[in-house]
């Protein structure tokens, strides 16, 4: 018997992984009893092993390139070096023309193909900004895809808009937003 089937045997969680190891997807319990579970190190061996046996030894990789638009955030994060209130001496955002020149010089430079685009809370963007931006990235770089704006930046859009999540996200999506992050702060 081996190291990591003991290991399997004794864990909290070993009916899981067994399960796992013979196909059999989680449900919503089991998935909260990983959450609760410390052993991640087992789970990471089950994983890895379910990887491996599916895609071999492959990996991929994305060029990309991460544009911070914007450095003016409110949230005041407690781990964030990142952030400038507004109107600080060394706050920006960018235009569009910038952003463009950094996709482009990204794009002819290292022929990147996707943009994860990342910034802060800043209260004085409004929705056209990045619909703006957004559409002019996949205008001008149609190989390029578009990663970006966690959660918190979407909410933080609905409030500056007085509007909701779901119309932000539908006025994002028309604008051929491809990838969600779901990141961030």
């Amino acid at each position: 018997m081996s190291q990591t089937t003991e290991q399997i045997q004794k864990s909290d969680i070993g009916d899981i992984l067994e399960n796992s190891l013979q196909g059999i997807r989680p449900g919503p319990k089991d998935i909260l009893r990983l959450l609760e579970s410390n052993d991640v190190h087992l789970m990471g061996l089950v994983s890895g092993y379910l990887t491996k046996k599916q895609f071999g030894n492959k990996a991929s990789f994305v060029n990309n390139i991460i544009l911070n638009y914007t450095n003016v955030c409110i949230t005041d994060c407690k781990f964030c070096a990142f952030y400038r209130s507004p109107g600080a001496e060394d706050s920006y955002t960018l235009s569009l023309d910038e952003i463009e020149t950094r996709v482009k010089t990204s794009y002819d430079m290292f022929k990147i193909r996707q943009v994860l685009i990342q910034g802060g809370h800043n209260p004085n963007l409004k929705i056209e900004y990045y619909e703006d931006a957004f559409k002019m990235i996949r205008e001008k770089f149609p190989t390029v895809g578009v990663h970006g704006l966690s959660t918190s930046e979407i909410d933080m859009i609905a409030r500056v808009e007085k509007s909701s999540t779901k119309e932000i996200f539908i006025s994002i999506k028309r604008c051929w937003f491809t990838i969600y992050s779901w990141c961030g702060c």
